[in-house]
């Protein structure tokens, strides 16, 4: 299969592992954005920011990409949240961009009695932190997490745990849990992302590193990928910089 990335009205891009490694650019970063960037939008488990501060991060870095073009699993759960259930209660267990985005969506911030547990990638997670959640999902609030990915690739090479390492010590002590995930694989960021590009999915390509959520997801919405780090791109690079490109997954 010959990948053409001109032939595509909107570009729908990972961010960790194919844009970046923690603060570092990966390679055909800056020329995927140089030659596609009015068509790119990032969609990314990224459960740490908002749109604003990850630009104002990726604009530190050198790379302009919008916030307006970005879907990030953290800030669409708390839009969601906020639009299906407006004013609810909630216990956030987040970054504090996080935590100021759910506010100014209109949610409330609270300790007890709450409606909803929101589980993002918290650095500050503890075992007094565990235990609150545990026992508030327990006694009946909802459980909504920003992704269920275990880790997400670091710099040189490193390894950032992420949501779903959290998670799995709530589900430990909750053998039974029961929540929602926003990130990918779920249809929900492809969808927003589409309804942005103003695309239909089959006049978007997809390009990521994990098979499991940026691939599965695709394929639910039966939008083309590009999987980069498999045997037909080691990188963005190659996607970018050579014309035709042989072997998309």
């Amino acid at each position: 299969m010959t990948i053409r990335l001109s032939s595509y009205k909107a570009i729908l891009c990972d961010l960790d592992g194919c844009l970046i490694a923690g603060e570092v650019v990966l390679p055909g970063a800056r020329e995927l954005l140089a030659g596609y960037g009015d068509r790119l939008i990032a969609v990314s488990n990224n459960s740490t920011d908002t749109p604003t501060t990850l630009a104002l991060r990726l604009a530190n870095l050198g790379l302009t990409i919008p916030a307006d073009r970005m879907v990030l699993a953290g800030a669409t759960a708390m839009d969601i949240l906020a639009k299906d259930f407006p004013g609810a209660r909630v216990a956030a267990f987040a970054s504090p961009a996080l935590r100021a985005h759910a506010e100014a969506s209109g949610l409330v911030l609270a300790d007890e009695d709450v409606d909803f547990v929101f589980l993002a990638r918290d650095i500050c997670f503890s075992y007094e932190r565990l235990t609150r959640i545990v026992n508030l999902v327990r006694t009946g609030a909802a459980l909504l997490v920003a992704n269920v990915d275990a880790t997400h690739p670091g710099a040189h090479g490193g390894i950032v745990p992420e949501t779903g390492a959290l998670l799995a010590a709530v589900a430990t002590c909750l053998p039974k849990l029961e929540y929602r995930s926003i990130g990918k694989p779920d249809e929900a960021l492809f969808q927003i992302a589409l309804k942005i590009a103003g695309a239909k999915a089959g006049e978007a390509i997809f390009i990521g590193d994990n098979l499991d959520t940026d691939g599965k997801g695709a394929r639910r919405m039966n939008i083309p990928f590009a999987h980069i780090g498999g045997t037909a791109f080691a990188t963005v690079r190659e996607l970018v910089i050579t014309r035709p490109l042989e072997g998309a997954q």
